[in-house]
């Protein structure tokens, strides 16, 4: 064969495979499948910069927490523990009914009243502490105790409630310590059930978290809520726990002794929520009222819902590497309450697409505060389309990677 039509075949044949080849990269670029759109989310918690503290301006005299259902908490004053006079009562009832719990409006078990109960009662009244008044032979339930201690913040009838329950007070002592450690209330410390002893301490903090526990158990919450003004027996029960009742404020504690200074513990309803105050070391009851009526005017404007996201907002930018773009909107508003901001988490789920059409569904966006997930749909407001000839059959090596991902 001669040299010039080896040549004309090596040719030949090169350029058949480059027609091949190019048949083979033309339908490799045209088939290739199409990558998906990169989404960023241009709305995050970071931009709901609320804070509901800030509107309360708390007195810092004593020490004063403010809580609300969420768990969040505002705190001003002393983070120290300090005395907690009658707060204590409070410790004691929730331990007792922890212990042995009773049905709502339940009277549980009775006891006669003894002639050591009565001189009990007559000595700390003589002394100048609270008191409910009873009567050799009366019979009082354990409901009835309860009310007298929580409610007429009885001294003799917390003492009454620790015997019969608890059996003595070193038993009492070592079932609210582990109460206490169980609900993670590490600053709290009882060595008696009245608050009398000056050691017993807790934070305004702490007794706040106490306050919404009482009012989350059903049993104490009813009584709260009634407020019975007699025993079963028919013992007369003043309410001691009142406070600013004026103002709608539900009492749970209001107490003074010269270690404590006045010590108050209230709930007061805010839009659809209740929010639990606590205040120790107060300098008197006037001061008291006075600090107690600013925070209950504060919570007005303090606790209100907080629109995370609007309605036609945008939250994402999808993009497709052939340059197309759409904004996501979301479809509807969420708003949640200021009180529940810390720990806010705005997370997108946005679909995995390459094209769409304007006003389809684009994904969610996921708004969870205190627990709670809302989730609003988000749609495009343009279309993406498929990319050119010129975009596929731009780079080989994007073809390449279109293929093998």
């Amino acid at each position: 064969m001669s040299t010039g039509r080896r040549v004309r075949r090596v040719l030949s044949g090169m350029l058949a495979l480059a027609m091949v080849l190019g048949v083979a990269y033309g339908a490799a670029a045209l088939l290739s499948p199409v990558p998906s759109w990169h989404v960023e989310q241009t709305l995050s918690a970071a931009d709901i910069d609320v804070a509901w503290g800030d509107e309360l301006a708390l007195d810092g005299t004593g020490s004063t927490a403010v809580n609300a259902p969420s768990g969040s908490t505002v705190a001003a004053g002393s983070a120290e523990p300090r005395p907690i006079a009658g707060a204590a009562k409070l410790v004691l009832v929730s331990v007792a009914l922890a212990a042995e719990p009773l049905a709502v409006g339940g009277a549980g078990p009775a006891i006669t009243i003894d002639q050591a109960a009565v001189a009990r009662y007559r000595d700390l009244d003589a002394a100048g502490a609270r008191t409910v008044a009873v009567q050799f032979g009366q019979t009082w339930t354990r409901r009835d105790l309860i009310a007298a201690t929580l409610i007429g913040s009885g001294n003799n009838t917390a003492e009454l409630l620790i015997d019969t329950v608890f059996g003595d007070l070193d038993g009492y002592l070592a079932a609210a310590r582990a109460w206490l450690d169980e609900q993670g209330l590490t600053s709290t410390s009882v060595v008696d059930g009245t608050g009398l002893d000056a050691a017993s301490r807790s934070t305004a903090v702490d007794l706040a978290r106490i306050g919404r526990l009482a009012l989350e158990n059903a049993v104490l919450a009813e009584l709260l809520t009634t407020r019975p003004a007699e025993s079963s027996a028919g013992a007369r029960i003043d309410d001691e726990a009142g406070f600013v009742t004026e103002l709608g404020t539900i009492g749970l504690v209001r107490s003074y002794t010269d270690a404590a200074g006045v010590c108050v513990l209230l709930a007061v309803p805010a839009g659809d929520e209740t929010i639990v105050i606590a205040m120790l070391g107060q300098p008197g009851y006037p001061a008291a009222e006075d600090a107690a009526s600013a925070i209950i005017a504060a919570l007005g404007e303090a606790v209100r819902p907080v629109e995370v996201v609007a309605a036609g907002q945008v939250v994402a930018i999808a993009r497709t590497p052939w340059g197309q773009s759409t904004e996501l909107v979301a479809t509807e508003s969420i708003s949640v309450s200021s009180t529940v901001l810390e720990g806010l988490d705005v997370r997108l789920d946005a679909a995995s697409r390459s094209t769409i059409v304007q006003g389809a569904d684009a994904g969610s966006l996921i708004v969870t505060a205190a627990g709670v997930e809302q989730v609003v749909r988000l749609e495009s407001t343009s279309a993406i389309t498929e990319p050119g000839i010129a975009w596929r059959f731009a780079d080989p090596l994007t073809v390449i990677e279109r293929w093998t991902g």
